[in-house]
């Protein structure tokens, strides 16, 4: 690839990220529940500053954290198979049973994240060294966004930057990873230059949905308008709470008493005014107020209810939960209770149908790392061969259900190492040992019966005199059939 072509793709990249930044970081702020303040009057005082804050109840992030639960990838291997693929090998050194949340998480609330595989030069590169960004630093440029694997090329530009004088970006494409300055001159804007040898990008794009235009969609943006409105609506129930949520008595005609100096026993003045100095009566629930005037009076402001408020606060949230496909029971306060497990798990349906969509989609951005891991590793060109992702079993059901479920799957002809991925809390190493179990207890068994089988034939037999009687199990006299005749 000639310099002047990567130096265009890069800041043509470049110019995505700015254009995207601000959009992403303020779905990034709201994922993290940092949150635009609900409006305020500009004399508002630090009282009332100090409730705007607490007003942020960040549900939005729900929407990611509760899927996120439910994703995770125990295995790769071809259909019936029952050892995973020798790709998972590299899955383990990559330590991805802990990076692939954070993944997830960036696809979920982003839209997009991104994966890169390359060889390794620590490891001789014949090992894959694999690595994720997230969409606020990161973009690749596909030919066709909506149907190819693979981007033309991508660019990642780090936040935090080794120099203040430079901005330094590192772009992939079929050939090599550059190294480029976004800021220098064209003849020196190329700093280093990788060959990978793979043949395509290696970038892989994960996310949740894809149009066909190419678009992405995360799953925080759509709920912003609603979640800032629920701030809102948490605000003005906490100003009610704060200010009218408590009776306020009140007296007129009340002679207040003068303030006496405690060690002379006489009215103290003002010093600037001359005129007395009287004190404030105390209203709170623990005084009795008295009046020798005839003419004060006494009474109540009632309580202001935020029983309106609460429903109104409840809707939103239902809104919001509806608009993320998480399940009502998920957040506390929900009206449902006291439910069986068949009434959770149907309460769950529609969440379970959003979470198989996106185990579809992120399941083949992980095919296609898998893919890369193996060009990488020299183990033939990149092809669409049956290896699929085996995501972990994360359901409500109860392990005595799973089990009865299981032992029924078995009955009818299942595999055990396919049954036992339907339990829940089973990770593949626990599913190999049971069947490795099995296969030894079946072992045994065909062995005792081998045995028992060899023991009769040289026991067994009718002999000129004798025969065994198999009802009984005993000897039979060899004419004792005709006693009777």
């Amino acid at each position: 690839m000639s310099l002047p072509v990567v130096i265009k793709r890069a800041r043509h990249a470049k110019d995505l990220i700015d254009r995207d930044y601000d959009r992403l970081n303020l779905v990034d702020r709201y994922a993290r529940g940092a949150h635009r303040a609900p409006w305020m009057p500009a004399t508002a005082n630090a009282e009332f500053k100090d409730l705007v804050k607490r007003s942020v109840v960040n549900v939005s992030a729900l929407a990611v954290e509760a899927p996120l639960n439910a994703l995770r990838v125990s295995g790769f291997r071809k259909p019936g198979s029952g050892e995973n693929a020798s790709e998972w090998a590299f899955w383990q050194k990559n330590r991805l049973d802990e990076r692939q949340n954070a993944v997830h998480r960036a696809a979920l609330t982003s839209g997009a994240a991104y994966v890169v595989v390359t060889p390794d030069p620590r490891k001789g590169r014949k090992e894959p060294a694999i690595r994720a960004y997230d969409a606020i630093s990161t973009v690749a440029v596909y030919a066709d966004p909506a149907w190819d694997e693979f981007p033309v090329y991508a660019l990642h530009v780090p936040e935090q930057q080794p120099d203040e004088d430079r901005t330094v970006g590192y772009l992939w494409d079929d050939v090599a990873k550059y190294t480029v300055d976004l800021d220098a001159e064209p003849d020196s804007a190329v700093l280093t230059s990788q060959p990978h040898g793979l043949g395509v990008c290696p970038v892989v794009r994960f996310s949740p949905a894809v149009d066909l235009r190419g678009r992405t969609r995360g799953l925080v943006e759509p709920l912003i308008v609603s979640q800032d409105r629920l701030n809102q609506q948490t605000l003005s129930l906490l100003l009610n709470e704060h200010w009218g949520a408590h009776a306020i008595r009140w007296a007129t005609g009340l002679a207040p008493a003068e303030r006496l100096d405690p060690e002379t026993g006489d009215p103290v003045r003002d010093p600037e005014t001359g005129e007395p100095v009287y004190d404030v009566p105390s209203l709170d629930p623990s005084t009795l107020l008295m009046a020798p005037n005839s003419d004060a009076k006494f009474g109540q402001l009632p309580a202001m209810p935020t029983g309106d408020l609460l429903a109104s606060r409840r809707q939103t949230v239902e809104e919001i939960m509806g608009l993320a496909d998480v399940p009502p029971h998920y957040l506390a306060g929900s009206n449902l209770v006291n439910l069986s497990a068949d009434a959770l798990a149907a309460a769950e349906t529609s969440f379970k149908r959003f979470l198989s969509t996106l185990q579809d989609s992120l399941g083949e951005s992980w095919e296609s790392v898998f893919r890369l891991c193996a060009m990488v590793a020299g183990r033939g060109e990149i092809e669409q061969d049956e290896s699929q992702v085996e995501w972990a079993e994360k359901s409500t059901r109860s392990l005595a259900q799973a089990a009865d479920a299981m032992v029924k799957l078995m009955q009818q002809g299942v595999p055990l190492s396919v049954a036992l991925r339907k339990v829940p809390g089973f990770s593949q190493a626990d599913i190999d040992e049971a069947v490795k179990a099995a296969e030894e207890a079946a072992r045994k068994a065909e062995a005792a019966e081998a045995l028992k089988q060899q023991k009769e034939a040289v026991n067994g037999g009718v002999d000129s005199q004798n025969r065994r009687d198999p009802a009984r199990g005993g000897h039979v006299p060899a004419r004792a059939g005709s006693a009777g005749r």
